[in-house]
C-alpha cells in the first residue's frame, strides 16, 4: 500500500512507488478511519530530515488560525457529546 494525498487535483505520493508497479494502473480512495495510518515516530523523523520549513507570506499566520478554529470547534463538539454545552 502507498500513502498519496489529492492536492489541487493531482496525486502526491507520500511513498516510494515500487518498481514492479510500473505501467499498472492503480485504484485510489480515501481512507477510513479503520486504515491504519504510518507510525508517528517515523512521519516525524522523515519530516525532520526534510529540513526547515518555509512559509510563503502570510500563511504561518494563515496556519495558526485555522489551527485555532479547528481546536475551538473540537472542543465546542466535545462539550455537546458531554453535555456540557448549556
Amino acid at each position: 500500500m502507498i500513502i498519496a494525498r489529492i492536492k489541487k487535483g493531482r496525486v502526491q505520493v507520500q511513498d516510494p512507488i515500487p518498481k514492479e508497479w510500473e505501467g499498472q494502473m492503480v485504484k485510489i480512495m480515501p481512507l477510513t478511519p479503520d486504515d491504519p495510518l504510518p507510525d508517528p515516530e517515523e512521519w516525524l523523523a522523515k519530516m525532520k530530515a526534510l529540513g526547515p520549513m518555509e512559509y510563503d507570506p502570510g500563511e504561518k499566520e494563515k496556519i495558526e488560525k485555522d489551527l485555532a478554529e479547528m481546536g475551538r470547534i473540537s472542543k465546542e463538539a466535545m462539550k455537546k457529546m458531554a453535555g456540557l454545552d448549556h
